[in-house]
C-alpha cells in the first residue's frame, strides 16, 4: 500500500511538473498569436513576418498533441487518475484486512490484483517506461510517510 502511494503521488507530481510546460507553452502561443496580430497593426511594412509568426502559432496550437511533453502530460495525467483510485480501493482493502475478514490465501490475492492492474495501468500509458525524477521521487516518498504518520500512526 506505501509503494501505491509514492507511485500514485509521484505520478501526481509527475503530472503537474509536465503542466506547467504544457502552460507555457499555451502561453507563449497566446503571446505569439496576439502579439502578432498587434505587431501587424503597427508595422504593416513587416506584415509576412507577422503573419508568419501567426501560422506558427497555429502550426504549434494544430501539433499540440504530437509534442512529446503534452503526450507525455495526457497519459500522466490518465495514469494518476487510475492510480488514486486504485489507492482509494487498497485502503478499504487494508481495512478490511485490519479487521480480520481475509483470510491470508485472500490476501495475497487481492495484493496480486492491485499489483497487476497498476502494473498495466503504467504499460499502456508509458510502455517505454516512466522517466525516474529524482526530486519528484523523493517528494513522493515524503509525502507517502507524511499521510501515513497522519493516517495510521505508522512512519
Amino acid at each position: 500500500m506505501i509503494e501505491l502511494k509514492v507511485a500514485a503521488s509521484y505520478m501526481r507530481l509527475y503530472r503537474d511538473d509536465l503542466g506547467t510546460w504544457v502552460a507555457r507553452l499555451a502561453i507563449l502561443k497566446a503571446v505569439a498569436s496576439s502579439g502578432s496580430v498587434a505587431g501587424w497593426v503597427v508595422w504593416k511594412e513587416y506584415a509576412f513576418v507577422w503573419g508568419a509568426i501567426i501560422a506558427v502559432s497555429q502550426l504549434a496550437d494544430a501539433l499540440k498533441d504530437v509534442f512529446p511533453f503534452t503526450k507525455t502530460h495526457k497519459a500522466a495525467s490518465e495514469v494518476a487518475v487510475v492510480l488514486g483510485a486504485m489507492f482509494i480501493d487498497a485502503q478499504l482493502e487494508w481495512e478490511n484486512i485490519f479487521s480480520g475478514r481475509h483470510t491470508d490465501d485472500q490476501i495475497v490475492n487481492r495484493r496480486y490484483k492491485l499489483t497487476k492492474l497498476q502494473h498495466a495501468t503504467e504499460q499502456k500509458s508509458f510502455p517505454h517506461g516512466l522517466p525516474f525524477k529524482k526530486a519528484l521521487f523523493e517528494a513522493a516518498q515524503a509525502e507517502a510517510t507524511g499521510y501515513f504518520a497522519t493516517t495510521y500512526g505508522v512512519e
